[in-house]
């Protein structure tokens, strides 16, 4: 890993490079724990379906389905499969009746949140072996990275 003391030579491109091979390598990392951590009765994309839903509750099905590229029979097998296994709820929409919202019950909740307590161990224990002062430099990029991303989510929803 090349870390840079003298930051006068560094490039917009170079800077955008790094944050996409450093968001690939986190991503990966992040995605095996959470498979790791998944219970062994719920495949991939039941797992998949219930982090959309805990970012996303209230989808209807053929929102969630577009989410997951799913055809709407395939989207509705998935959630006839966790609403089984009681990990998710389908509720009519206050404004219409007809419409169904898909929301996770406290134990499609309490499932997620394991995994993701014991993916974040990971992580800390990863960022443990770094001195304070760079922990304190990783924490202050992320949270300016998170902040240009949610402004840009923010600008291209509303478009």
């Amino acid at each position: 890993m090349k870390v840079l003391d003298d930051t006068s030579n560094i490039s917009i491109d170079d800077c955008a490079r790094q944050v996409m091979e450093t968001a690939n390598l986190l991503t990966r990392l992040i995605r095996r724990e959470m498979r790791r951590q998944r219970p062994a009765e719920i495949s991939l994309p039941q797992f998949r379906t219930l982090r959309i839903l805990q970012r996303h509750a209230g989808l209807s099905l053929s929102q969630l389905s577009a989410r997951l590229d799913l055809t709407l029979a395939s989207a509705s097998k998935l959630i006839d499969v966790l609403a089984k296994h009681d990990l998710v709820e389908r509720r009519s929409s206050p404004s219409d009746r007809r419409k169904l919202e898909l929301y996770l019950t406290p134990r499609g909740r309490d499932t997620l949140d394991r995994a993701e307590m014991a993916t974040q161990h990971v992580l800390v224990e990863m960022l443990q072996s770094l001195p304070e002062e760079r922990q304190a430099i990783v924490l202050q990029a992320m949270q300016t990275l998170q902040a240009v991303l949610a402004e840009r989510d923010a600008t291209a929803g509303s478009v």
